[in-house]
């Protein structure tokens, strides 16, 4: 079930002041009913960016961003829809109903009382670091990194003193000793007396794209060992699900669509600050799958800085494993010899990393080429390196890109295309099975009409969205009741109960659908959308008023009728799309289909 209703949705929409939250990224100015800027998702002279408080929704005409206030928080701060709904609430004064259990099991209220813990002892740790004569030794340290006071400052940094139990002290008058246990800040000995987790360390907070304190990293600065320890896992944090930097990162990364992933947490804040703040850190362990899907949110074109020698060129090929788990491919920057970011950036400038960054490449070519290269002369080493290559095209899940590589790695590997295509996908799955039987599968004839009706039903719902005219009748359809998806049926209710335009709607679909069926319907829109909005749009892009009702002119005497003949295409359609769920469904009871 959706966290956020409808209702609750409208309202924070219609309390959100669209110009008010655009106007802080972007320099508006009224032209008519509408409101004029620079778009501030691609370079531009220009202004294509049009702002429409009344209808909600904001356009560029340029690049083809638009949506409601939602997208615009989302595109621009980086967050999740659920992210960009609390932080448009909390702007706005807005009550959200909180969730009833979060990752890890920890009710809601529990939730808050262990953030409310980090962000006290992030606050601690900031106070000695620059209030206190013990905080000396951290700032001289900080100095020495060349990491200025305005970086530090952005990223939180504090120090936590050698003294045994401040902390804990600090938690205790706040009533939050049960939580700062939970999160390891403080422990007890044999004796039940508490004490400091971190002590005569420098404290790296680690925050999620919200702004919120989950952990912290810790590192010594003398002899000591371990050099580094990080927060013990708990129910805000899960090592292998976060990344250092996000919050700092996530903006710049959403905007230029690049990601760099480094190792340090030193070498992360040393790239912010030399200019490259789309820049994140692994937490301490090997690059995982749930760390690139987070990153994947923001942007696909991930870039992972690995060690020249040969120990990073053999991190690079796991590294690519991991991501092509992740429905990634990757690209891999190789650093000089004997340098790490922060040491290149301080000792050769941020132009050394550019041109590091600038010779980036795919890490699958990277290998395929290594592949190649080691094989080159013997028979037997070509068959070996292309099997090694066609097990690792068999993660590759977009056929496009799968094309692209499998054409160019036979030509590298030189052995035949032919081949390692059939190699790669000669992995078909074992039929599943269901309480120790195995499950009829569908006749080749009834499975081409099973994908085609589980499209139909994506499809179904994408018109309604476009066409509102067009909902009572899509509500009526007997259809329905043949629906396998039951999130695109819940979504179609939705959404035939409501006169809302589809730029409205389509944020609130995104909070109660999954993200890949939400991409389905996005994409399913984009795909036809008709010439009335097309139209609208062009009418909408003209700066100067007479120009607007010449052109209003222009277009009003057909669009009537235009759009009369749009309707009845559109339904014509719709009824051809419900007759093929209906036939699925007749198919499921002849062939004893099971349902998905």
């Amino acid at each position: 079930m959706a966290r956020f209703s409808p209702n609750k949705l409208e309202e924070i929409r219609a309390r959100a002041d669209l110009i008010e939250v655009l106007s802080a990224h972007v320099r508006l100015r009224r032209a008519g009913r509408n409101w004029l800027g620079l778009c501030p998702f691609h370079e531009e002279k220009t202004p294509s960016f049009s702002v429409n408080p009344e209808r909600g929704f904001y356009h560029c005409f340029g690049c083809g961003a638009g949506g409601s206030v939602f997208d615009f928080v989302m595109k621009v701060e980086g967050l999740s829809f659920p992210e960009a709904v609390e932080s448009l609430a909390r702007r706005y004064g807005i009550t959200l109903p909180p969730p009833q259990y979060v990752a890890g099991g920890a009710p809601a209220g529990e939730r808050e009382q262990l953030i409310q813990a980090n962000q006290v002892a992030a606050d601690f740790y900031r106070h000695v670091l620059w209030k206190t004569p013990e905080g000396a030794a951290a700032r001289d340290y900080l100095k020495a990194r060349a990491i200025e006071n305005g970086t530090a400052e952005a990223f939180m940094l504090g120090y936590a003193p050698s003294r045994p139990a401040n902390l804990a002290a600090a938690l205790g008058k706040r009533s939050l000793t049960a939580a700062g246990l939970r999160l390891g800040l403080i422990k007890k000995d044999e004796r039940g007396n508490q004490y400091d987790m971190f002590r005569a360390r420098l404290m790296f907070p680690i925050r999620d794209a919200q702004g919120r304190v989950l952990a912290f990293g810790a590192r010594v600065l003398d002899g000591r060992l371990p050099k580094y320890i990080n927060s013990p896992e708990s129910p805000l944090y899960t090592k292998s699900r976060a990344v250092y930097g996000l919050f700092e990162a996530r903006a710049t990364i959403a905007k230029i669509d690049r990601a760099i992933i480094v190792e340090g947490n030193i070498d992360a804040i040393a790239l912010w600050q030399a200019g490259f703040k789309e820049t994140v850190a692994t937490l301490g362990t090997a690059l995982t799958v749930e760390q690139l899907r987070l990153l994947s949110r923001y942007s696909r074109n991930l870039i992972a800085c690995f060690d020249g020698d040969g120990a990073g060129r053999k991190a690079s090929v796991r590294a690519l494993e991991i991501f092509l788990q992740a429905g990634l491919l990757g690209r891999g920057a190789f650093l000089p010899g004997g340098f790490d970011p922060d040491t290149l950036v301080r000792e050769r400038g941020a132009a050394a990393f550019g041109e590091v960054l600038a010779s980036a490449e795919l890490l699958i070519d990277y290998y395929v080429r290594a592949q190649a290269e080691a094989a080159r002369g013997s028979v037997a080493a070509q068959a070996r390196a292309a099997e090694r290559v066609a097990q690792l095209l068999k993660a590759v899940t977009n056929q496009f890109e799968f094309d692209l590589l499998a054409r160019k790695a036979a030509e590298s590997l030189g052995v035949s295309e032919t081949l390692l295509r059939r190699t790669s996908r000669n992995h078909e799955p074992q039929s599943r099975r269901m309480g120790g039987e195995r499950r009829a599968a569908p006749p080749p004839s009834a499975r081409p009409m099973l994908d085609a009706a589980a499209k139909a039903e994506v499809e179904i719902l994408a018109r309604a969205l476009v066409y509102p005219e067009a909902r009572p009748v899509i509500a009526s359809l007997p259809a329905l009741d043949a629906f396998q998806n039951r999130e695109a049926l819940e979504a179609l209710t939705f959404v035939c109960g409501s006169d809302e335009e589809c730029q409205v709607l389509l944020p609130v679909l995104s909070g109660m659908l999954s993200d890949e069926l939400t991409a389905r319907v996005v994409s399913g829109v984009a795909m036809f959308d008709g010439a009335e909005r097309e139209a609208s749009a062009a009418v909408f892009t003209f700066k100067r008023p007479e120009f607007v009702e010449l052109n209003e002119q222009k277009w009003k005497p057909n669009r009537g009728e235009r759009r009369a003949r749009e309707l009845e295409e559109n339904q014509q359609t719709v009824d051809a799309l419900a007759r093929v769920i209906l036939q699925r469904s007749q198919a499921r009871v002849r062939h004893e289909i099971p349902s998905a």
